[in-house]
């Protein structure tokens, strides 16, 4: 009956021991890497880096790019967040970010020759800033999945037209 005391003992001292360990690790896992599910199906994939700061504050790196020609290469996009909401686990957040975008644009020029009017045209790739605000959900769940859901919008200065913050995300936490 010692024997047996003893063992039961031993293994709840080191159940408790070992609980400790993975709940210290679940809770130092800072880094979130996530792909944007929605952005994807509209063929603007969309991959995020995210550390987390404390209980209530993240920043991030996004980095998107079509997968059809149009008018814009790329988007990258920093970001900080404020997370507010009582678990660290599920939580609604506001966002605000910068984005930098590179994309075609074309030019004309109109002058007089010899002919008449003529009218010419060039392509020419630049960068355009634009700044935007979003308001979004998320959740961890204990294995270190990460699922978000967010919407806003931002305002691109150079081509004075505004461009999306939508997602639904999923990553990993680690």
């Amino acid at each position: 009956m010692k024997k047996i005391g003893f063992l039961l003992i031993s293994f709840c001292v080191c159940y408790s021991v070992f609980s400790q360990e993975l709940e210290k690790a679940k809770i130092d896992a800072k880094n979130e890497i996530k792909l944007n599910l929605l952005m994807s199906v509209l063929s603007f994939p969309d991959i995020s880096f995210e550390r987390i700061w404390g209980n209530n504050v993240g920043l991030g790196l996004s980095v998107g790019f079509p997968l059809e020609s149009n008018d814009t290469h790329y988007r990258i996009l920093p970001y900080g967040r404020f997370y507010f909401g009582e678990s660290s686990t599920k939580s609604f957040f506001i966002e605000a970010n910068i984005a930098v975008e590179g994309y075609k644009k074309d030019t004309y020029d109109s002058f007089y020759d010899d002919n008449g009017y003529n009218v010419s045209s060039k392509a020419e790739n630049t960068t355009g800033f634009g700044l935007g605000v979003a308001y979004g959900y998320r959740y961890v769940n204990r294995n270190g999945l990460v699922g978000e859901l967010y919407f806003g919008l931002g305002r691109d200065f150079d081509r004075e037209n505004a461009y999306p913050r939508v997602g639904i995300s999923i990553g990993k936490q680690f």
